[in-house]
């Protein structure tokens, strides 16, 4: 009879554990939702969704402006990019009449794929956005879809076609 009773008390602190799981994630999504909502309803479109440590940090944009993490880039000032994987570049573009900066050598690898896209703008400076060290490919897309953002936005205000390469030299 005890070992019935034990089991049952054992049985109902998992289902409990499991229920406050999924209460848990269900909030999370609440309030991520109100947060893309409340970004959209300022007129911005959200790019890409960003895991932090602290929570979620969204990379979104408008007309005018990138804005992620209390940062923001106007997009006439996009100069050029590069898309980075463990601060090797895998992928840049630049517009006429710019250069990207010497890209730093490629680090040691750490065991994990960390992304990050690295932002030139018009005037030399230069915006580092961290994409995150996730598996299962969806850091790279988090980078890609923010890389795609700024180069649209680059040909989009350039009136000139623009130069991209990938890291074996390719347009």
């Amino acid at each position: 009879m005890v070992v019935k009773i034990l089991a049952g008390i054992g049985l109902l602190a998992l289902l409990w554990g499991l229920l406050r799981y999924a209460l848990a994630l269900r909030y999370a999504k609440i309030v991520r939702e109100r947060s893309r909502a409340e970004e959209e309803s300022r007129g911005r479109r959200v790019v890409a969704e960003i895991p932090q440590d602290e929570g979620l940090l969204f990379f979104v944009e408008d007309d005018q402006r990138f804005y992620w993490g209390g940062r923001e880039a106007r997009k006439a000032d996009v100069a050029g990019a590069r898309l980075l994987l463990n601060g090797a570049a895998i992928s840049s573009f630049v517009i006429p009449g710019a250069s990207l900066p010497e890209s730093a050598p490629p680090e040691v690898y750490e065991g994990r794929e960390r992304w990050e896209v690295v932002l030139l703008l018009r005037g030399g400076a230069t915006a580092v956005v961290s994409c995150g060290t996730l598996r299962e490919g969806v850091s790279r897309e988090i980078a890609t879809r923010i890389y795609g953002a700024l180069r649209s936005a680059a040909e989009g205000l350039s009136s000139h076609p623009t130069a991209g390469t990938d890291r074996r030299g390719r347009a």
